[in-house]
């Protein structure tokens, strides 16, 4: 009993750290990315909306953030994801029957591994391309698969949290990996809309 509290200590721990490092590195690495664009971006654009308030028209100005707001449409393209992979991986050990290759497992890390290649080459992966959304920088482009990889790993310390806090971790805070990589999941059709705002 003590060996197990210890080891699952020492694992929280371990996970922490790791975070952590993730965490202040991803920023140096990010602002390193950015450096080699000289683009309008994103993250310093601006949209305007006009408000009507009894009668009279207001015009404000709010910070351009073409995010899906929407949790369980970035879930359940993961989730597609997730089958795909888990297919794949099973065929695969089933043809291999002398060795347990633990498909789960596997098709669980593929979801931070591979589809950081998909995202940093069309901006899709099998799941954003059958719910219409894709991947953007904060320069309207395809991110850097360096970018996309660590937008995934942040993302995974976020799934994993989420389920050590039993889902008690707000929707913002699991989108922090968008934030912190510049980066923005969107509805595919309206990227021509956002890279019109953008140039504008």
């Amino acid at each position: 009993m003590t060996n197990d509290f210890t080891f699952k200590l020492i694992f929280f721990g371990v996970l922490i750290l790791l975070y952590f490092i993730v965490y202040f590195l991803s920023k140096f690495i990010i602002n390193i990315e950015l450096k080699k664009k000289k683009t309008n971006r994103i993250s310093n654009a601006r949209t305007y909306k006009t408000i009507t308030r009894r009668g009279e028209k207001y015009d404000y100005e709010f910070p351009l953030n073409p995010n899906i707001d929407g949790f369980w449409n970035r879930l359940f393209a993961k989730l597609f994801d997730y089958g795909v992979y888990l297919s794949f991986f099973y065929i695969i050990d089933r043809l291999l029957t002398e060795i347990n290759s633990q498909p789960y497992l596997i098709a669980f890390f593929a979801l931070f591994i591979i589809n950081p290649i998909f995202e940093s080459l069309t901006g899709r992966t099998f799941g954003k391309y059958v719910f219409g959304m894709r991947v953007i920088d904060d320069f309207g482009e395809n991110p850097t698969f360096l970018t996309s990889f660590i937008k995934n790993l942040l993302q995974l310390f976020s799934i994993v949290f989420l389920i050590l806090s039993s889902s008690t971790i707000y929707e913002d805070e699991i989108f922090f990996h968008n934030k912190r990589t510049f980066t923005y999941t969107i509805w595919n059709k309206d990227i021509g809309k956002i890279l019109t705002e953008l140039n504008n």
